[in-house]
């Protein structure tokens, strides 16, 4: 890729903090790691360290192998090594909250991180009165309101303040313990910069400059971590785009990297050439954003179309997108189809719920979730659970960690174990493929004894003695476990996701089923998370978009269609 003007200005920025908005499919991976690479070249002999952070652990795959790419003609010296990559919770677990929060929280041992399922948990319950149902404090979540932490539960989309008093108390009771979960831990994170001053010196004297990935997704916990940072000194830079914000949930809305322009000394940058996608694409995306975002590619085959469907009848629709693939010459592999939602992803992709009871169920999840829709990193999170409850009296916090980046020897080698577990079909996890009760099951009991027995060798894990119990037949077929398909026809071979997992991609074609809701959301533009749902899903594709519109809103939103942009595919 030839760099534009922008991206040369942006990277050979002196050293400043810096607000980036850059547009979809603006190159914002190569330019980001070019200033990257930029920055620790303008600190010369300075031994401060340049870090980027991102959300996801694929966004931080991916800057790492563009890293190693560019760098390799860089010297081989101290300065190459003074340049990370890592998520935001990753960055601060790593350099805060693992080595330091234990003394904010009065806990005396490293703290661990729960996933909310652990047995001991059932003591530690937020009660809005006696008479009503405990809140596990899994659903606890912290956030910033007018300067100071509120806690709350999310229900169904609303949010319920929780007692300030009771909340804290519930929370620093667990983290006596040592134990937090996520949304616990960048809270903890803030508590100890605070309490723990000299911490926060020393993270600012070894990174002086800290840029941000997909800023415009920054919850409330994480700029108050980067508020203390920059009071502390730091130069920090963020990078993204305000009309991607689809993480509201979190707490994200996007104002911190849209004002953070106006503050005194951050320059202002902006990304408007596309790289990704066709122009027809990109004037569709320009009309619900209000921008003018230029197209590098030249017009070609393909473009944004939109096409009607019946709900009960969607194969059709999707053997009607695949025959387009083949014309247009795009491959499966390239292609997705994608949901606002994961039950109607789920229904798209033809899945089955996984059977199964307890445990079994749970294996049975990871098999569906790597044979179905190769999500590796689902099926081993699932298989670290399951086999966490067939140990006895297993460590606090086993699971969370090995699902984490474990640093005790004897964890590194527990998870390469599960690791190999879940990714062999003959000497760990089955095939979805085997019949459920005849064959998966007994395989599956197999290779867990094997597994366990070393695991007893190795580390000194016993196995718990209900395990019969834990693994019965309950709940089994006999039928392949990834069931059987009822309306008789065979499955589709394209991928399925929400508009949420594929975000950061570029993708040769997409189809986005949806909803008139979903539409109406996408027509009225990015002033809402609902519409800027629809635009993220319109700029993943470089080549081809189609918009599925059910059948019985058709005729009322054509004209709307028509008029921002969309062709009609062709009845066939």
């Amino acid at each position: 890729m030839k760099l534009s003007d922008e991206q040369k200005a942006v990277i050979e920025a002196p050293l400043e903090p810096m607000a980036v908005t850059a547009c979809a499919g603006s190159g914002k991976t190569a330019t980001a790691i070019r200033r990257l690479i930029a920055i620790r070249q303008k600190l010369a002999d300075h031994r401060g360290r340049v870090v980027l952070l991102s959300f996801s652990n694929v966004a931080v795959n991916t800057f790492n192998k563009g890293y190693a790419e560019l760098a390799s003609d860089l010297p081989e010296d101290a300065n190459r090594k003074r340049v990370e990559v890592d998520t935001l919770d990753g960055f601060f677990t790593q350099h805060v909250l693992r080595p330091h929060a234990y003394r904010t929280m009065g806990a005396t041992r490293t703290p661990y991180l729960v996933s909310g399922s652990e047995a001991f948990l059932s003591s530690f319950q937020y009660w809005k009165s006696k008479n009503e149902r405990p809140i596990p404090i899994k659903d606890v979540q912290v956030g910033v309101e007018n300067g100071k932490s509120i806690f709350f539960i999310d229900t169904q989309g609303a949010v319920e303040h929780l007692d300030r008093r009771k909340a804290r108390e519930l929370i620093e009771n667990l983290g006596r313990t040592g134990a937090y979960t996520h949304d616990l831990g960048r809270y903890w994170v803030i508590r100890t910069l605070l309490d723990q001053p000299t911490i926060l010196k020393a993270l600012a004297t070894r990174y002086p400059q800290i840029l941000v990935d997909e800023s415009q997704d920054l919850g409330t916990m994480h700029k108050v971590t980067l508020e203390l940072l920059i009071n502390a000194g730091v130069q920090v830079s963020l990078i993204g785009d305000v009309n991607q914000g689809i993480f509201a949930f979190a707490g994200a809305d996007g104002r911190f990297l849209e004002t953070y322009s106006d503050r005194p000394g951050v320059r202002d940058y902006k990304l408007t050439r596309n790289y990704r996608s066709l122009p027809p694409i990109i004037d569709i995306a320009n009309r619900l954003c209000g921008r003018t975002d230029e197209p590098d590619r030249q017009p070609g085959q393909g473009g944004a179309f939109f096409v009607g469907y019946k709900d009960a009848e969607h194969l059709k629709l999707i053997s009607s997108f695949k025959d387009r693939l083949d014309e247009l010459g795009i491959q499966a592999e390239d292609a997705v189809i994608l949901s606002r939602n994961t039950d109607r992803a789920a229904k798209l992709a033809g899945t089955a719920a996984a059977p199964g009871q307890g445990v079994v169920n749970l294996f049975a999840e990871a098999a569906l979730a790597r044979d179905q829709q190769h999500r590796y990193q689902d099926a081993f999170r699932m298989v670290c659970k399951a086999v966490v409850e067939l140990i006895a009296d297993a460590p606090s916090g086993l699971s969370s960690t090995l699902q984490g980046s474990p640093h005790e020897v004897w964890m590194l080698r527990l998870r390469r174990l599960l690791w190999a577990f879940t990714r062999d079909a003959e000497t760990g996890l089955p095939s979805s493929s085997l019949q459920a009760k005849a064959q998966w099951h007994p395989k599956l009991v197999a290779n867990l004894r094997t597994l366990l027995t070393q695991m007893d060798q190795l580390f000194g894990l016993k196995t718990v003695a209900t395990f019969g119990n834990k693994m019965a037949k309950k709940r089994l077929e006999d039928v392949a476990l990834s069931g059987a398909r009822g309306d008789g026809q065979e499955a589709h071979d394209l991928r399925v996701e929400t508009v949420h997992q594929v975000k950061g991609e570029s993708i040769g074609a997409v189809l986005y089923v949806a909803t008139k809701a979903n539409i109406s959301a996408m027509l009225d533009g990015t002033a809402t998370e609902d519409g800027r749902i629809g635009y993220v899903a319109l700029t993943r594709a470089k080549n081809l978009f189609w918009l599925a519109v059910p059948n019985n809103c058709l005729d009322a939103m054509r004209e709307d269609l028509n008029r921002a942009g969309f062709t009609e595919v062709p009845a066939r």
